[in-house]
């Protein structure tokens, strides 16, 4: 999430209230400028701002990755251009909508890998970019050496089980990239979560990875039921307050100091979807902090 001051700058401080919080949850990277960050809603000068500020907050504590999202190859080269100048661990890719670009899918991140100077992940995000690739296409990409991991916001478990195939004969990182399937993603094999409800659920989702790592499926299990529960009652079951309800929620929590948002009009914080987030901090706050 990219923390906003009432007149639509970015609110530093509340970032690293946020950045801090996740940090003592024992979170090991920070993904900015994706989905949820409202990559599209900046320009340069804000994403120098958030970038520049998430690096000096995080001081080499965690892993960097930032988005350099663009609706064209030429755009993307540009963000990851202006961007090479801060100290970030890697760089994410994501595919623009095929109406946006013409460029063969494939070239278009080679051309990225090939140009970057520090590791690349790719953002597989098929409903929004409006291509699948095949398992020949993931092992060619996956094969670039500047090409360190992918995450897989996929939601498919064919696609999740041919990239842990991959795996046993390529060396990269494997993301999940949705919110229900945390539990069974590191269970099967996957390296972590990056998921958009982290900045809120960190708490939870580092305890769902340490039940994991001890073997104790039932206990991660357990926490990932209550984890859609939360993601329920704040993004609500018809996904009407994803953004909005995620920095409500971290208002109401003392780390967001306002939940303006550019993707979200305030109308969609209704009275009873209020209600509910706030019923659903109040229920499952010992899991949060």
């Amino acid at each position: 999430m990219t923390p906003l001051t009432e007149d639509g700058t970015i609110d530093v401080k509340s970032l690293e209230r946020m950045l801090e919080r996740n940090i003592r949850h024992g979170i090991d990277g920070f993904f900015f400028l994706g989905t949820m960050g409202e990559w599209t809603q900046f320009d340069d000068s804000q994403k120098d701002t958030l970038v520049s500020e998430a690096c000096r907050i995080i001081g080499g504590r965690a892993e960097v990755l930032a988005g350099i999202s663009a609706t064209s190859l030429n755009g993307s080269k540009k963000n990851m251009d202006n961007l090479s100048k801060y100290d970030v661990s890697a760089y994410v890719i994501t595919l623009p909508p095929p109406a946006y670009s013409s460029v063969n899918h494939l070239e278009f991140i080679k051309t990225l890998a090939d140009r970057a100077d520090r590791p690349v992940y790719f953002y597989y995000l098929p409903g929004v970019a409006g291509r699948s690739f095949t398992y020949g296409e993931f092992r060619e990409i996956l094969s670039h050496p500047m090409i360190k991991g992918i995450k897989n916001s996929s939601g498919a478990m064919n696609t999740r089980k041919e990239l842990l195939m991959l795996k046993k004969e390529i060396d990269f990182n494997l993301f999940e990239g949705h919110e229900w399937a945390v539990d069974e993603a590191l269970m099967t094999g996957c390296d972590g979560a990056l998921v958009g409800m982290a900045p809120l659920g960190s708490n939870i989702f580092k305890s769902i990875a340490s039940a994991v790592d001890k073997g104790d499926f039932g206990k991660a299990m357990e926490l990932q039921h209550d984890l859609v529960k939360i993601f329920w009652g704040v993004y609500g079951k018809d996904l009407s307050t994803v953004w909005i309800g995620q920095k409500y929620a971290l208002r109401k929590l003392g780390i967001f100091s306002t939940h303006r948002t550019f993707i979200q009009s305030e109308s969609a914080l209704t009275p009873q979807r209020i209600k509910e987030i706030d019923k659903c901090l109040e229920e499952y706050r010992h899991l949060l902090d």
